[in-house]
This record gives structure tokens, C-alpha cells and sequence, in this order.
């Protein structure tokens, strides 16, 4: 057994440090956080890269890159109550992160060819897109000068990946689509929570929720892409094409 590709062991192991990152969180003790939050996405990374590289292409290669950013992101925001400066380091480190997400979610569709749930997939999109904008417009009057472009830039591209998932809809496996979907949600989720905690008003659930949320959501994402590219059809097509 390669531990590596072992989906019960990077599963386990990811749980740990996503639970140990929340521990930290909730009781303040940092160390705990700086050595469990990057570990998240070090594990999930690995695991991803160990069980797609024999599939690599452009797909896999930006899933690959959503996860590195992520990772750097995560990295900055473990400083966030040091410096409002890191807060805006994580920030671009995860609006590249939702743009590779969301190039490989568009390359998906244009990979899949015609659809006949475009009209589901459409709608999906719309309800994503209505949220957005109902959300980003209650923010935008709450966020001070230095971070309304920013933060107006991340909520755009957050949304976009939002809809990239969407958009997937009967042009893939379905579980694939039902997972990348659920953790596209749960990321906006995640990131509707922060915005609102640190440019609203105190969220007392946040200091927990938003890691939480966030850690499901990446682990969904990932799986669900894993399973896209592992699926049986897909290898298949892959083969057909020579890639």
C-alpha cells in the first residue's frame, strides 16, 4: 500500500490537521495553528498530485496550483493578527487560488462538449451569481477604503469559481459534480462568514466556523476533481485523445 494515495490515511491525516488548526484557533495557541493549518494543504496536495499524476494535463495542473495558493494563503493568514498586511497577502494568494480553480472548472466544460442539463447548470449559476451580488452589495458599505478594492476583486472571483462549479453539471461524474459543487458553496461560505466577522459585525461562531468550512470545502474540491479525472469514461476519453 502507497500511504501517499491512500485515501483513508491522507483522509485521517488531513482530519487531524484541520481539527488541530481549529483547536488552535478557538484557544489562541498559534504554535498549534502554525504547524496544523499548512499541513492541511500540504496533505491534500500530496494526495491529490500522488493519485492524478499519471492523468497530469491542464485540468490537474490547475486543481494543483488552487492548492499551492491555498497553502500560501493560508500561510499569511496565520499573521493576520499581527499586521492587516498579511490579511491582504492571504487575500491575493487565494483570489489566484479561485482563478485556477475556476480556469480548470472552464476547461471541464469546454473538454466536455455539448450538455443536456445546461439548463440545471444554468440555473445553478444564477442562484450562485444572485447570491454574490446580494452579498457583495450589504458588504461594500461596511469595508473601509484600503480594502474595497480588495475585497470587491476577491468576492468577483469567488463568484466565478462559484459558477465554474455550477457550470460543471452534467459534464462530469455526477458524485464529481456533486462534491466540487458542495465545496465551492462551502468556500463561499467560508469567505461570507470571515468578510462579515471582520467587516460587519463579530460573528461569535467564526474563530471556529470559517476554518471548518474551509477545510471541508478544499476537501471536497479536491475529491470531487480526483474522482473527475479517475473516472472510468474520462480515462477513457484521455486515452482516445492520446493525452
Amino acid at each position: 500500500m502507497d500511504i501517499r494515495k491512500d485515501n483513508l490515511v491522507n483522509t485521517g491525516l488531513y482530519g487531524a490537521a484541520a481539527l488541530g488548526a481549529i483547536v488552535g484557533e478557538v484557544r489562541g495557541w498559534h504554535g498549534l495553528v502554525y504547524v496544523c493549518k499548512p499541513m492541511m494543504m500540504i496533505i491534500l496536495s500530496s494526495w491529490f498530485f500522488f493519485n492524478s499524476r499519471r492523468m497530469g494535463d491542464r485540468f490537474t495542473l490547475l486543481i494543483q496550483a488552487g492548492l499551492f495558493f491555498s497553502l500560501i494563503g493560508d500561510a499569511a493568514l496565520m499573521f493576520d493578527h499581527l499586521d492587516q498586511f498579511y490579511f491582504i497577502i492571504g487575500l491575493g494568494a487565494f483570489l489566484i487560488a479561485q482563478l485556477c480553480y475556476t480556469m480548470a472548472f472552464v476547461q471541464n466544460v469546454a473538454d466536455a462538449g455539448s450538455n443536456p442539463g445546461l439548463l440545471i447548470a444554468l440555473f445553478l449559476a444564477a442562484l450562485v451569481v444572485t447570491y454574490g451580488v446580494i452579498f457583495g452589495i450589504g458588504l461594500v458599505e461596511r469595508v473601509d477604503d484600503l480594502m474595497f478594492v480588495p475585497v470587491i476583486i476577491y468576492a468577483v472571483a469567488i463568484t466565478f469559481m462559484g459558477v465554474g462549479a455550477a457550470l460543471r453539471f452534467g459534464r462530469t461524474y455526477l458524485p464529481s459534480f456533486l462534491m466540487v459543487f458542495a465545496g465551492a458553496l462551502l468556500f463561499i461560505a467560508s469567505d461570507s462568514i470571515l468578510a462579515t466577522h471582520r467587516f460587519v459585525r463579530v460573528v461569535d461562531h467564526a474563530t471556529w466556523s470559517v476554518l471548518l468550512t474551509y477545510a471541508v470545502a478544499q476537501y471536497l474540491i479536491a475529491c470531487g476533481c480526483l474522482r473527475h479525472v479517475l473516472d472510468p469514461a474520462e480515462r477513457e476519453r484521455r486515452e482516445a485523445l492520446g493525452t
